[in-house]
């Protein structure tokens, strides 16, 4: 999907962002996230990429919740590999992308996770894909990503 129509990308809300949602993807609620976001459904034994949106009580700095983020994900997944975590500037105040894969049963998934720590919450949005649709998706996720706007807290 281009990403030069922004007609195609109505926005979703959760209590925290807004982020566009590409035309043919659904919204799903589901507990313990603020927000997923699927792909149009794949066939059998493909995984549906999809972009989750959490949110939590924090308080502290951006570095320590980014470490927090890379050390779960090295610990709980299976063969994890951490890519990259850089600063991601945000007129909110900066966060962290942070890249790595990981293997879910026979595929190696590509995870992107940009973290921030704003207004007394961190708020992760994390996009997954396997690392075979990474060439076809990974401008699409980028665009996502540096369209998520925050709310204002009330």
């Amino acid at each position: 999907m281009s990403t030069s129509n922004a007609q195609a990308f109505p926005l979703e809300a959760s209590e925290d962002i807004t982020i566009p949602r590409p035309a043919d993807w659904t919204r799903q609620d589901t507990e313990g996230t603020d927000m997923v976001l699927l792909s149009p459904p794949v066939r059998a034994g493909v995984f549906r990429p999809n972009v989750v949106v959490t949110s939590q009580p924090y308080e502290g700095s951006i570095a320590k919740l980014s470490t927090f983020a890379m050390a779960a994900a090295l610990g709980e997944l299976t063969s994890p590999h951490l890519i990259a975590c850089n600063i991601w500037p945000h007129p909110a105040g900066d966060g962290r992308q942070i890249e790595y894969t990981h293997q879910m049963g026979n595929q190696i998934l590509h995870v992107q996770r940009w973290t921030f720590a704003v207004d007394g919450k961190a708020v992760d949005v994390t996009a997954t894909c396997s690392s075979t649709q990474l060439t076809a998706i990974d401008e699409l996720f980028g665009y996502m990503a540096a369209n998520i706007e925050f709310r204002k807290a009330a």
